[in-house]
């Protein structure tokens, strides 16, 4: 079987040449399936296994150096590890106007005076000015008292001319109530002066 020193080198080599065709073939599906992993990006895919492919394990080197640090699972449980740590923490409230940082229960700002928050009526707590109502006692909350004064009242909108009925003593028809800020012509209808 192995009469000779060239029969010996010629296994040894097939050997070697099979070992570094697996490990190529196997450096490029790594490869493959690593940066399937990082990136959808189906050009980055096709650079990182031919740069794998062509220049062997100086290229895996180099892939292994330029690769993205992460997966994409990994970045996908980082954000939301990240976003269940933020809701955990407690709300910073800000200044709109200075952006410093002011407490819960403070009312203005004590830097630039800005109306944070407005006192219930009814118990006397701090109020977001967005709310309807006060959840501590049932009271309107400054949204709602806002909102109330700043619609006209009904009394002082316009009502229509309705001429009353006559009483019974009176010969003539009374006339009709007009409404607040008109006024009254002396003249024939439809002219005005």
């Amino acid at each position: 079987m192995f009469d000779s020193w060239q029969s010996i080198v010629a296994l040894i080599s097939a050997v070697l040449i099979a070992y570094a065709v697996i490990l190529l073939v196997g450096m490029g599906v790594w490869t493959y399936r690593d940066i399937r992993q990082r990136t959808h990006d189906g050009w980055s895919q096709a650079v990182a296994v031919a740069l794998v492919a062509i220049l062997n394990i100086p290229g895996l080197v180099l892939y292994l150096v330029l690769r993205p640090g992460e997966t994409l699972t990994e970045m996908y449980e980082r954000r939301l590890e990240t976003e269940a740590l933020l809701r955990d923490l407690p709300e910073r409230r800000s200044c709109p106007r200075c952006d410093r940082v002011a407490r819960e229960e403070f009312l203005l700002c004590p830097h630039c005076r800005t109306v944070l928050r407005e006192p219930c009526l009814g118990c006397g707590r701090a109020l977001e000015l967005e709310w309807s109502v006060c959840p501590f006692c049932g009271a309107q909350g400054p949204q709602a008292i806002r909102t109330s004064t700043s619609a006209p009242p009904s009394s002082l909108q316009q009502q229509p001319a309705v001429p009353l009925p006559a009483s019974p003593g009176s010969s003539s028809p009374q006339p009709a109530p007009r409404a607040a800020g008109t006024t009254q012509s002396s003249g024939p209808p439809g002219l005005t002066s």
